[in-house]
């Protein structure tokens, strides 16, 4: 009869575990260089500072939910058709014609306390530095307008957007995931190696 022995087992794995942690850094090399592999891609960021003027607000106090849904104008000027629109015109006359949802795809807004971070990724590092600050510029200016005609709340303060420099160091998306699932599949191949050789299980002979 075969037995299966948790001891005998453990011990054997024990005595080859520096194959696999050598295995499992392989595959992590793996993994990072896979992620190096890609066209770089650079991110620019614009960033905005939304506050909210408590003199002005017509009805104390505000209250929490209001304040977020206030501030998130912010966000929803940004991803205006008017907005997108005119930096979608603005792409294609920079010579990277796409439509909503390549820009979309490219991009992210990303809420920080008071400030919102607009970013906008490409091959081309000018080209990012260079629409993010339009797509920044048309935002103010319309945030303005919606204040005027009453789509925004006059009690949020937009203030001009800080610019953003051209990225200089790209950006690899994804890399920790990478080298993680690659250090992990080196991890798992190693111990099915080590369990296909070591051999069958201790044969127990029947009395």
């Amino acid at each position: 009869m075969l037995e299966f022995s948790p001891i005998e087992h453990f011990n054997r794995v024990l005595r080859l575990f520096w194959v696999l942690l050598a295995a499992a850094l392989i595959g992590g090399l793996a993994g990072y260089f896979f992620s190096r592999a890609h066209t770089p891609i650079y991110e620019a960021n614009a960033i905005f500072s939304v506050n909210i003027d408590l003199e002005k607000v017509p009805q104390k106090p505000l209250e929490l939910y209001d304040e977020d849904l206030a501030l998130a104008t912010t966000q929803a000027v940004l991803l205006s058709p008017s907005v997108t629109g005119a930096v979608l015109a603005d792409a294609a006359r920079l010579g990277y014609p796409m439509d909503l949802t390549q820009l979309i795809a490219a991009s992210s807004i990303e809420r920080r306390l008071a400030f919102w971070v607009l970013r906008f990724r490409s091959t081309d590092p000018s080209f990012a530095q260079t629409l993010v600050n339009l797509w920044a510029d048309y935002g103010y200016q319309t945030m303005l307008n919606w204040q005027v005609t009453g789509q925004a709340p006059v009690y949020v303060v937009f203030s001009p957007p800080t610019h953003s420099g051209k990225p200089v160091d790209p950006v690899y998306f994804g890399a920790n995931k990478l080298i993680l699932g690659g250090s992990l599949i080196g991890f798992l191949c190693s111990l099915l190696v080590i369990e296909l050789t070591a051999g069958r299980p201790t044969r127990i002979e029947q009395p």
